[in-house]
């Protein structure tokens, strides 16, 4: 299975007083371990910054090294190319409250043809792809 790894996500991991931390640990403990991971830079900068915020300097600086020496993971770079197809996406969605970097998500998920995303954030969901895991 290959599965995109949302900001959500990573926060809910690293931050135990997440509501959807026991439902995140839980859930990673029941894949399979063929499951490729897929994330982005964009993702993994707004994942620092938000466990920065959320839990502290120490649990980012934790999770910057885990992700950074992680095999687990491969992280797409937002070139370009995906940038102008997110842009593309931002202006048609108009009338929901995606932020940029979920734009860089769907380009690079649809780019790539996966069609799961490891994700609390239900914009996923408005915009055709399925989360998991199930709430």
């Amino acid at each position: 299975m290959e599965l995109f790894v949302d900001t959500s996500a990573f926060i809910s991991l690293a931050n135990r007083k997440d509501q959807f931390h026991p439902l995140a640990r839980g859930f990673l403990e029941t894949i399979d371990s063929r499951t490729k991971f897929h994330s982005s830079n964009y993702i993994i900068d707004e994942a620092i910054t938000r466990i920065r915020i959320t839990a502290g300097h120490a649990s980012a600086t934790a999770f910057g090294k885990n992700i950074f020496s992680s095999k687990l993971y491969q992280i797409h770079y937002v070139n370009q190319e995906v940038e102008q197809e997110a842009f593309k996406l931002f202006e048609k969605y108009s009338d929901k409250k995606l932020s940029f970097t979920d734009c860089t998500s769907f380009a690079l998920m649809k780019g790539l043809n996966i069609k799961k995303a490891f994700a609390f954030d239900e914009d996923f969901v408005h915009s055709g792809f399925e989360t998991v895991p199930k709430r």
